[in-house]
């Protein structure tokens, strides 16, 4: 079964973070609709008050964007899901 990171992607002016949001082992098709859930409704900030959010999909729905309306700021997020293609590890790594 293929294994899946999601991984999201923050900036405010010139300074960016990328984060890994979950860890799955599923097919494409429900790593996409875990991709699509999560771009709906994760908070990239603890202190994020959400107001509106718009979410565009990138492609084929491996990537999507979203700009998230706060009461303060205004966040852009972009989401993306990444397949495990090698690894050293010869041993399955359980997921966190």
């Amino acid at each position: 079964m293929p294994r899946w990171v999601v991984v999201v992607q923050t900036g405010y002016g010139e300074s960016y973070a990328l984060d890994e949001v979950e860890h799955l082992e599923d097919t494409l098709e429900r790593a996409r609709a875990r991709l699509y859930e999560i771009a709906c409704t994760h908070r990239p900030s603890s202190r994020l008050r959400q107001k509106s959010r718009q979410v565009y999909r990138i492609g084929d729905g491996d990537a999507y964007y979203a700009t998230i309306e706060g009461r303060m700021s205004k966040h852009r997020v972009l989401y993306r899901l990444a397949e495990l293609a090698w690894s050293t590890d010869t041993e399955p790594n359980p997921w966190q």
